[in-house]
This record gives structure tokens, C-alpha cells and sequence, in this order.
């Protein structure tokens, strides 16, 4: 037999070899396993807001099942949530930590709260803001319609919140808003 000949063959048994499993269904505990970074974060000082948070996170949950924000406290807590009069606002400290502020001004404005929750939130894992208006864009923030209720990440936002998680590179735009200091809604 030729080398030609035998490496085909080899190539063949090969090939079957690594697709006969994927034919008949790979067993459970072969599937690709999706590693979840959970971030913790205190809504005890939100105040009013509390129950917004609690939607805002889940929203994130859903949408980025690579990331759980769930409640927490003292130093288990790398996001803080508080309440104020003023606009709402967060200070990042690096990606699934920092502080948010809920402001009641936007409120009072008209905005949907669960969606300044969310909004916040997005800064945290990391995105600026997006001031494009479209109610399916949640950073579009406060450019958006009061009538907007979507809590939903776009999903370019979600891809993002993915990456970030993921420990990859975060945009010099986000980096330079940090350093700034502030997101505001």
C-alpha cells in the first residue's frame, strides 16, 4: 500500500472516529460547561429602589448567563447600591465592582426604575454609555423615550458584558470614563 493510500485511510478512521460520537449524542458530561462569575452586590441603602435592583440584576442574568449578580453584603458585596435625590449614577471600580446611585431625579422625570437599575448595572460590567435613543439599546440611558420599560440587554450589549467577563480587554473609551470617575443615566 502506498504512504498516500494509507495516510487517506488513516485520515478516514479518524474522521469517523471524532464524528461517530457527535452522531449519536455526546454523554452529558462531555458538554461544554459554562464557567459563571458571580458578582455580589448590596441593595440595602437603595431604599425604594430595592425591588428595581433585584429586576435590574435579573435582567443581566438572563440575558449573560456567564455572569450572576446576586444580593450580598459587607465585604461579599463588591457593588453598593444607595439611594439619593440627585441623577442616577455609577463609579466603577473595574469590571463587577463599584458604586451605583439611584437617583430619585430621573424617577421623577418619568423614568422606569428597573430600567435605571439595569442601566447602572451595565456600567458595573462595564459599558459606557450609548446615547443612540432606541429603547432596545438599555445604555441608551436617559436619551431614550420615558416611556421605555425595557429592562432586556441588546444583545451587543450582552456580547460585550461576555467579553469583559471573560477577562479580555476593555475598551480605552470605558478605561478613560473610569478614570473620569462617573457614568451618569
Amino acid at each position: 500500500m502506498s504512504f498516500r493510500k494509507a495516510a487517506m485511510a488513516m485520515v478516514a478512521a479518524l474522521g469517523l472516529a471524532v464524528l461517530t460520537p457527535a452522531l449519536v449524542g455526546a454523554p452529558a458530561s462531555t458538554a461544554a460547561e459554562v464557567k459563571v462569575r458571580t458578582i455580589y452586590y448590596d441593595a440595602s441603602q437603595s431604599q425604594e429602589f430595592k425591588a428595581a435592583v433585584d429586576e435590574g440584576a435579573q435582567a443581566w442574568n438572563k440575558a449573560v448567563p456567564e455572569i450572576q449578580l446576586k444580593p450580598g453584603s459587607g465585604s461579599q458585596a463588591t457593588v453598593k447600591i444607595l439611594a439619593d435625590d440627585g441623577w442616577p449614577r455609577t463609579y466603577p471600580g473595574g469590571f463587577g465592582r463599584g458604586t451605583v446611585y439611584m437617583g430619585r431625579e430621573a424617577v421623577n422625570d418619568g423614568f422606569y426604575p428597573p430600567r435605571i437599575a439595569a442601566h447602572e448595572l451595565g456600567h458595573i460590567l462595564g459599558l459606557p454609555d450609548n446615547r443612540n435613543g432606541r429603547c432596545d439599546y438599555l445604555m441608551s440611558g436617559h436619551s431614550s423615550p420615558t416611556s421605555c420599560k425595557s429592562t432586556t440587554p441588546h444583545a451587543t450589549e450582552a456580547a460585550q458584558v461576555k467579553r469583559n467577563a471573560g477577562g479580555g480587554f476593555v475598551a480605552d473609551s470605558i478605561r478613560a470614563a473610569e478614570l473620569a470617575g462617573t457614568f451618569v443615566y
